[in-house]
């Protein structure tokens, strides 16, 4: 421990001005009256170059004592010229805002003192500042011109000493200043600055003056240590330490304001509006003001509502998430007087210097002692200004809390900070940067690590394991043989891009299932979420469905209470220190009550309240005694059993909401670890809430708290945690194992959620993982009150502690705050579906004055509301409209539904009606289902067919299963009547069942629609199936905004209700129809049919994918897709957005008129005009005047993002033609700017409406680029001038729909269904309308939705993988299976047009195939299918051989196994078509005696370009060949070269005619050497190709390649791509192999195991295989020409795209990198095992070349 010292006797103004310089002396004399008494404590001390702390309160001139003596001594070394140009001070700020303040502070008495008082020979005293915001050019100077004065962060500090070229200029630093200490400390950013010093203590040349200012903080000792921590050796302190401490029992103004007379009975919402009245008057009163609230959300509503009420631009907010410029702006107009007020969160509180203000207002308590000392100290800044503020609380609960804090801060009590220590992921992220520039001794880091205060106690173990864990996480390698480590990779990039330990506290957008912005949520609000809990936003309720990312999915849901309160994880928590002053007050109130004083006397006496304060508060705690006469203490928990409804209990403990969640998580994890379900936890600073599925006995709580382990019960609970999640993610990223940037590439919150998910699916399941341990501790130290909760643990164990329970039907005042919370959610809801059952009737009252239905209608006025939807027949037409409402007609023509409808209609006259619409096809008699009350009775059409199904699935398993459409039911059928005499069947039609699930659906709706509201008992009792299967109808429905759940009638439970009817019941007056009808409309027109491709463009915006067209176009088939890319009229671009897609140039118009002008800058116009316009230009025309390699990437970087910007605003778009000769089609750019017109905007809009519609205003967001507020004006005048209409759908609240008259007026009538089952991409056009609807059903990820009409029923996870299509997992219900195989069969064969003809699946619903059932099996048989072990194939079902023996064979045919290898390298010229170098050859032979070039001339060797445009030796035939290959035309031009090389060979002769150079004579010569027309003789001359002759060259290709795969054993398309060259296109390569399969030369199928790529191969290679040897180990040079082969191995395993590949026993066990110039193997690169290592010695000893190399294999160096 460090030697401290207090310093109690400040020395006298004259003898402190004497020891200043002249010049100091004299400014300070004319700028300030005397020195404050810190000053006069301090300065004597730093002059004497102790080392100092300094805790005084704010505006008593911290800032200039710590500077004075600096800028003293700075001053006197300026005059005698021994400044020297290198940093003396480092000052270290928590923010970038101070920094910038105390640069403009520092700077002005600076050059007050240079202009006054400081001669012309004096040097400049110069300052910096390098914070995050520093350009590159500022750094850059700094470094040539290092001031003396430097001011940085933190994290710039650890940027800048981890920097070569910075270090020399610290090296001499004499002061070290920290600031605002007590927020530094506590926090792991503290942590991160304390490591760094002690990196700095290791640069510097002498011991640095540490001087630490703040305004409050304890334990001053604890704060002293750190900042002199690493003075000390082995734990003894050599160093003393003085602590100027100044009271912080400063003279203060304080005073708590009561804004109304009734506070206590006045509602929250009411009391914040008289709130704000009261903020606005204090305003007013005062010049300047600073309005501290303690949310960001707090601080935009009191800015606002100051707005509105005539403030306008006096008042302005501030905090975090605002941009720094507009914070920046606010402080200068605050500090200039232009503004009033400034209200703002906590970004205000640390020391900026603002001005002076005159008061400060703070809304609601702070929490703790310190902030609010810090906050107070913002008014009276100045120096002996007297801070007057004023609190105003925002709850009974807020006032007694503001309260006891007055009482705190009058006793001078201050909160004790606790501080972190070991910190594992900070410790790891500055062990990366100790190895930034170069590597380091593991134990001299130990023993820096060490010298840091909060690491003084680690252990070595852990110390190791952080360096396992970056060695097994690739960010530094380790030798432990040397005892050193070093950087690895990224790691340097990482570490500059990602270092700080602030984690974004980000807001999460909340996106509803269509994809709309609902709103945001806090960070901290989430971290208490889960999947499932319903939420309140904006007045609705929504389940969450997923948190991916920094995004929230919801679906909305009515009738559900939200679990997670709105204003859950909004503040932070209440300090141990107030809590305990709280308690106390509340002790002392109700023991006086119990004494029968008067507690008043007590608040007003000794704790100075206010009368109106102290009536308030007694008042409060008088109702509390009515109840019960305990208060909550350290011994004492009161948990109040709340009776009726679900089991629930509040605690109320008093403590904080740190000890509340440490409990209320020790208590979930006991409840569960008894099978107790918690189904609710919410807290707040007093009090904690649990609902539980079972009653506990609180009783037995002391048992469970005395026998439980409580950290292995907190542990086990807070891991499932969202919390826990986030910390997690926070700990993996600070310890940069997921870094957030990786240069100047930031990773997407999307990428980094599934990094971090992966990351902690992996440490989940290891036992010591350091991340989990670490986010746990975090949770331990900084979340929860774990202190607290042990010290309450161990009391109760001694029998020290005690609960008090009671059961009560409404809880004690102390209590009630947080149990009402749980209900003003409930308020707010639109539909109010659980007050009546869950709120006791006396809450409900103080909540909401009466009890309340959703509607205030009567069951009479219901039942006449339902009567009349329909109104009474008068001729048959009136009776198909009540039969299509509901039910139908027995054999006597009755309905109990019907009944009053009926009642007056003669039977003949009914009977008539019957017979019309009987013969009309507009009803239909039903029989033969086997259910007597279906059978023989009368049903309009469609529900004939209804009801039908259901009767037949009532007695044929229906009424067993939980889920119809697990019914396998395509044999079923019932008899519907066709013909009919009179009313009479006279033909009756055998009908197939139909959908069961859309049956049972139906039915439902019917019966709602028809009938009324439900409960859910009412369906089970009427309909012959199960509960669990109708639930799950009505949930979806309700989730598909069909129907609301409620309460419209006086019954117990909630009823079910169609959204129609509710929406009109409950007072909505506009005409609205089903969304489902909507949407069926939708679906209708856009799987239309169209005859040929451009109908199908003219009718949709945009296609994306091939097989978006298979359902919209007669006999479309995807080999057709690739003629619509390439034809001239359909182009490709960035059509809406940023998004890509096909349409043709009739749409153009529409397309640019939906966007503004497009806006260029000067590069974007100069590339612009090099598209000429009705030309077609290629990328490279474009790009060709743009310099190229390394040194110009940035200006490469500017073209692609001007070329890009062009894209993105349909500047121009991009077509497509095929080129002979060319795999790979060319893009084509084509001028749209100033080439097309476009439409008028609402022309377009009009347009595009009638295309895609009915579609609502959300929706036309992402077609329309213009601002919302064009669009919304286009669409009124539209819809005034009808062209187009606007419909009311319920999605589930009423939302505008536009679409064109004619389909508003069809939107009316009932239409049928489309039920036909469609596997369609996510991109589609009618997909990607309801994407978020889809992924609410089926989840997120990649697969192809199965829609049965508008539902989406399955998916599909198919994936293209090389030349087959694998699927993963196919998820459909077993009763759609046959129709679902028929358009499965449908999308395979189209497959099977591109030679994509082979589909493997693993599972079936999850299901393996080795389980199917057999109606399954054959399902997929009949559609080709075949089960192949664990797997159904369908095609290439060959059995699969080991891929040794395969790679055995290949060596042994390619004449590089040990029995085949040449004799020399003569015989090895002859056998090769085609070499490379030397490294190639020599594999191949036994005895190699002479090179390549040495061979050339015996063996007439040219060297030319080969097929995959390498570098290789052949004969000039070889050439031939190629180049008939090849084809194509030599350009014009060119002829003259090849004239003269026909008949010369010389090239100095030609270049002396022509009078060129060599290297222009190169570049000319260059195209014909790449095209193959021209080659170089072995005598370096160059020779003429030309084509064979008289040779049929389709013949030719095809027999080249059966040359290429008669060699291979096996070989994928992919590897014969590569080996075949850039003149063979896939599908002419693919439609060769088949031929070859057709006449077997090859088989097809999965030819070898653990390979899932199909293969083709020859059987008789691989039966041969299992005679030859085993494989000699040997090195395959990337000049060779198999290393095309193993071009994927090489990349997926060793990461190489070229390079040296090591083989032993046949497998690729290792890859290197080798530069071989210089007659050496210089190895630069090795990855792989260490054994493999010997083979590479080997292969160097049969090269006969040195081996050299610096490679590292396992940390260790190899040679």
């Amino acid at each position: 421990m460090a030697i401290i010292e207090y310093l109690e006797e400040p020395i006298g103004t004259e003898e402190l001005l004497e020891q200043l310089s002249p010049p100091v002396r004299n400014w300070f004399k004319e700028t300030f009256p005397d020195f404050t008494r810190p000053q006069k404590l301090a300065i004597p001390s730093i002059i004497n170059g102790d080392h100092l702390l300094l805790c005084s309160p704010t505006g008593s001139g911290k800032t200039l004592t710590a500077f004075l003596t600096i800028i003293d001594q700075l001053v006197r070394r300026s005059l005698d010229g021994t400044l020297e140009d290198h940093v003396h001070c480092v000052y270290i700020s928590p923010i970038k805002a101070l920094a910038n303040d105390i640069q403009k502070n520092l700077i002005k008495p600076l050059k007050e003192i240079s202009e006054r008082f400081l001669p012309d020979r004096a040097l400049p005293i110069k300052v910096g500042l390098r914070t995050g915001d520093t350009s590159q050019s500022d750094r850059q100077k700094m470094l040539r011109k290092p001031p003396h004065i430097l001011i940085t962060t933190p994290e710039s500090l650890a940027i800048a000493i981890s920097s070569k070229r910075f270090q020399p200029i610290v090296s001499d630093v004499e002061w070290l200043l920290i600031d605002e200490m007590h927020s530094l400390v506590p926090s792991k950013r503290g942590t991160h600055l304390a490591l760094s010093l002690a990196h700095l203590d290791t640069l510097l040349l002498r011991p640095v003056q540490r001087i630490g200012i703040s305004a409050t903080m304890e334990p001053l000792e604890k704060v002293a240590e750190y900042l002199v921590s690493a003075d000390e050796v082995d734990g003894v302190s050599k160093v003393e330490v003085k602590i100027a401490k100044v009271s912080g029992s400063r003279e203060l103004d304080l005073d708590i304001i009561l804004s109304t007379g009734r506070f206590s009975d006045t509602p929250v919402k009411k009391l914040l509006e008289h709130n704000i009245d009261v903020v606005r008057d204090l305003i007013y009163a005062h010049n300047t003001t600073i309005v501290f609230a303690n949310t960001r959300k707090m601080t935009e509503i009191i800015v606002q509502e100051l707005k509105i009420r005539g403030m306008g631009e006096l008042v302005a907010g501030h905090h975090g998430s605002m941009d720094k410029k507009i914070r920046l702006g606010v402080e200068n107009q605050l500090k200039k007087g232009e503004l009033r007020a400034v209200v703002t969160s906590s970004s205000l509180e640390m020391g900026i210097d603002i001005g002076s203000v005159d008061c400060v207002l703070q809304v609601g308590s702070p929490g703790s002692i310190a902030t609010a000392l810090q906050r107070i100290g913002r008014a009276g800044h100045q120096v002996g200004g007297i801070p007057r503020a004023r609190f105003i609380p925002q709850s009974v609960d807020d006032l007694i809390e503001l309260a006891a804090l007055q009482a705190a801060i009058q006793v001078g009590d201050m909160d004790i900070l606790t501080f972190p220590e070991n910190c594992l992921d900070v410790l790891a992220q500055f062990l990366i940067g100790q190895v930034i520039i170069e590597e380091k001794d593991i134990d001299e880091i130990y023993e820096v690590v060490r010298s840091a205060w909060p690491y003084r106690n680690l252990p070595y173990n852990d110390y190791i394991e952080v360096l396992d864990m970056l060695e097994e996480e690739r960010r530094v390698w380790i030798d432990w043989e040397e005892n050193i480590y070093g950087k690895r990779g990224y790691s340097r990039m990482i570490y500059y891009t990602n270092i700080g330990t602030i984690s974004p506290n980000n807001s999460y957008l909340v996106f509803n299932q269509d994809g709309s912005i609902l709103g945001q949520l806090s960070a901290s609000f989430v971290s208490n979420l889960t999947t499932s809990d319903v939420i309140l936003l904006g007045g609705s309720t929504y389940r969450v469905h997923a948190i991916q990312g920094t995004r929230v999915n919801v679906m909305p849901v009515t009738g559900h209470r939200p679990t997670i309160p709105s204003w859950a994880g909004e503040a932070r928590s209440r300090s141990r220190e107030l809590s305990k002053h709280l308690m106390d007050l509340q002790e002392n109130c109700i023991v006086a009550l119990r004494r029968g004083l008067d507690p008043r006397d007590i608040l007003r006496g000794p704790y100075g309240l206010s009368k109106d304060v102290a009536n308030a508060v007694a008042r409060y705690l008088e109702e509390h005694t009515m109840a019960s006469f305990q208060a909550p203490s350290h011994s004492r928990l009161l948990v109040e059993q709340i009776i009726g409804g679900m089991p629930t209990y509040l605690i109320t403990s008093g403590q904080g909401r740190s000890f509340n969640m440490a409990l209320g998580y020790f208590m979930a994890g006991l409840a569960e670890s008894k099978n107790i379900g918690v189904l609710e936890l919410s807290f707040d600073e007093n009090t904690l809430l649990i609902k539980t599925s079972a009653e506990v006995d609180p009783g037995e709580m002391y048992d469970l708290f005395m026998t439980n382990s409580h950290i292995e019960v907190l542990e086990n609970y807070i891991i499932g945690t969202q919390l826990f999640a986030k910390r997690f993610r926070e700990v993996a990223g600070r310890a940069m194992i997921i870094p957030r940037r990786i240069g100047a590439e930031e990773v997407s919150p999307q990428q980094f959620q599934q990094k971090a998910e992966a990351l902690f699916k992996r440490h989940r399941t290891m036992p010591d993982s350091l991340l989990m341990r670490e986010a746990k501790n975090e949770i331990f130290w900084q979340d929860i009150d774990l202190i607290g909760l042990e010290d309450f643990l161990r009391r109760s164990r001694d029998l020290d502690a005690r609960l008090v329970h009671t059961k009560v039907s409404v809880p004690s005042k102390l209590g009630m705050s947080l149990f009402m919370a749980s209900f003003e959610d409930l308020l707010s809801m639109r539909t109010r579906a659980y007050l009546v059952k869950d709120i006791d009737p006396l809450v409900l009252q103080k909540l909401l004055g009466t009890r309340s239905l959703a509607t205030e209608m009567k069951k009479e006025q219901l039942e006449e509301y339902y009567l009349s939807k329909v109104p009474v027949p008068t001729d048959s037409q009136g009776l198909l409209k009540l039969m299509n409402h509901g039910g139908g007609l027995d054999s006597n023509l009755k309905n109990p539904l019907y009944k009053s409808k009926l009642v007056d209609i003669e039977y003949d006259v009914l009977k008539s009606w019957v017979g019309e619409l009987a013969e009309a096809g507009d009803i239909s008699k039903v029989r033969a289902t086997g259910n007597s009350e279906i059978d023989e009775k009368w049903f309009s059409s469609y529900m004939a067919e209804i009801h039908g199904t259901l009767g037949v699935l009532a007695v044929n398993g229906g009424s067993e299963i939980d889920d119809l459409r697990d019914l396998y039911a395509s044999k079923l059928t019932y008899e519907i009547g066709s013909e009919y005499t009179g009313t009479t069947p006279s033909v009756w039609n055998t009908k197939i069942i139909g959908d069961p699930h859309e049956a049972l659906r139906v039915k439902l709706v019917e019966m709602l629609g028809s009938e009324g509201p439900k409960i859910g008992d009412i369906f089970e009792d009427r309909l012959p199936f199960p509960k669990k299967q109708i639930e799950a109808i009505l949930f979806e429905l309700e989730g598909r905004n069909v129907i609301s759940v409620g309460f419209f009638t006086q019954t117990q439970e909630a009823e079910y209700i169609l959204k129609v009817d509710e929406y009109r019941l409950t007072g909505g007056d506009e005409e609205v129809i089903e969304y489902r009808a909507l949407q069926n409309m939708i679906l209708q027109k856009s799987f239309k049919i169209h005859e040929n491709p451009y109908d199908a463009f003219d009718s949709h915006v945009l296609f994306q994918k091939q097989q978006e067209l298979l359902y919209r176009i007669k006999d479309f088939s995807f080999k057709d897709w690739k003629d619509i890319q390439l034809d001239s009229d359909v182009i490709m671009g960035r059509l809406l957005h940023n998004r890509i897609g096909y349409t043709t140039m009739k749409n153009l118009p529409m397309l640019l008129a939906l966007r503004p002008e497009p806006w260029f800058n000067e590069i974007e116009t100069n590339e612009l005009a090099k598209i000429p316009a009705g030309e077609l230009v290629l990328r490279s025309e474009i790009t060709r005047d743009w310099p190229k390699g390394q040194d110009n990437k940035s200006q490469r970087r500017d073209l692609k993002g001007a070329l890009s910007n062009l894209e993105r605003q349909l500047c121009y778009v991009k077509q497509f033609e095929e080129i002979e000769g060319r795999r790979r089609r060319v893009t084509l750019y084509r001028r749209i700017y100033g080439v097309v017109e476009p439409l008028e905007f609402k022309e377009g809009l009009c347009q595009l409406i009638k295309k895609i519609g009915p579609v609502k205003g959300h929706t036309l967001r992402f077609y329309v680029s213009h601002s919302v507020e064009m669009l919304a004006l286009a669409l009124r005048e539209l819809e005034t001038e009808g062209k187009i209409s606007r419909v009311v759908a319920l999605q589930p609240e009423p939302t505008d729909f536009y679409c064109i008259p004619e389909e508003a007026n069809q939107l009316q009538l009932v239409n049928r269904e489309d039920r036909k089952i469609r596997i369609l991409t996510q991109s589609d056009p009618y997909c990607s309308r309801f994407i978020w609807e889809i992924r609410t059903q089926l989840q997120r990820g990649w697969y192809l939705p199965i829609f049965k009409g508008v539902d989406p029923i399955g998916k599909v996870l198919m994936y293209k993988v090389n030349d087959y299509l694998e699927v993963k997992d196919l998820q459909v219900p077993f009763a759609y299976m046959d129709e679902f195989c028929q358009a499965f069969e449908i999308l395979l064969n189209n497959y099977s047009d591109q030679l994509i003809d082979v589909s493997v699946i693993s599972a079936i619903n999850g299901v393996t195939v080795e389980e199917l059932d057999q109606t399954t099996l054959d399902a997929f048989t009949e559609i080709g299918f075949k089960i192949a072990g664990k797997r159904l194939i369908r095609g290439g079902v060959v059995d699969p051989q080991p891929r040794e023996l395969a790679e055995r064979a290949l060596f042994f045919k390619h004449n590089l196994h040990q029995k085949t290898r040449l004799e020399n390298e003569t015989v090895a010229v002859r056998a090769i078509d085609e070499i490379r170098d030397d490294f190639a050859l020599r594999g191949r032979c036994e005895l190699y005696r002479v090179d390549l070039k040495s061979m050339a001339a015996a063996s007439q060797l040219h060297v030319g370009t080969n097929l995959r445009a390498h570098k290789v030796w052949a004969t000039l035939d070889y050439f031939r060949e190629l180049l008939t290959i090849r084809g194509g035309e030599v350009e014009e031009h060119h002829w003259s070269i090849l004239d003269y090389f026909d008949v010369n060979s010389d090239p100095a002769l030609f270049m002396e005619r022509l009078s060129i150079s060599r290297a222009k004579f190169r570049k000319m010569i260059q195209p014909l050497i790449r095209s193959g027309n021209l080659v170089q003789d072995y005598r370096n001359g160059f020779k003429t190709v030309h084509p064979l002759e008289n040779v049929d060259r389709a013949v030719l290709r095809r027999e080249f390649l059966r040359r290429i795969v008669e060699k291979f054993p096996i070989i994928t398309l992919k590897q014969f791509l590569r080996l075949s060259g850039s003149p063979f296109k896939p599908e002419e390569l693919k439609a060769i192999l088949n031929e070859f399969e057709k006449d077997n030369t090859l088989v097809k199928g999965f030819l070898i195991h653990d390979l899932h790529e199909v293969c083709w191969g020859r059987k008789e290679l691989l039966e041969e295989a299992k005679n030859i040897a085993p494989m000699r180990d040997f090195v395959l040079p990337p000049s060779d020409p198999l290393a095309p082969y193993f071009g994927d191995v090489l990349k997926q395993k060793f990461g190489f795209g070229s390079a040296y590949l090591v083989f032993r026993n046949s497998e690729p066990v290792a890859a290197f990198k080798a530069n071989t110039r210089n007659k050496q193997i210089d190895v630069t690169d090795y990855v792989g095992e260490e054994s493999g290592w010997r083979i590479v010695k080997e292969f160097a000893w049969e090269q006969q070349l040195p081996l050299k190399s610096q490679v590292r294999i396992g940390g260790k160096i190899i040679k």
